[in-house]
């Protein structure tokens, strides 16, 4: 099992301003694409929604990388 970086866009919307950022996710998984499903499934928990106060998250726009240490040869 590896551990991937999963980063999700965000839009946050106040009045006519729109706010972009990101929620990123450090994970274990096997495959890139599980580890896309327990991020997002982390990103819908209530903690996380108040974490990023409200934002969506852009889904089609996932980045799955694995995750890579500096401090590990």
């Amino acid at each position: 099992m590896d551990q991937w970086t999963v980063t999700i866009p965000t839009i946050r919307t106040d009045g006519a301003e729109q706010t972009r950022g990101t929620q990123t996710w450090v994970v274990y998984a096997c495959l890139p694409h599980e580890a896309r499903e327990v991020a997002l499934a982390a990103a819908a928990t209530e903690a996380a929604v108040r974490h990023r106060r409200g934002a969506v998250l852009d889904t089609t726009a996932v980045d799955v990388a694995r995750w890579e240490r500096d401090d590990v040869p």
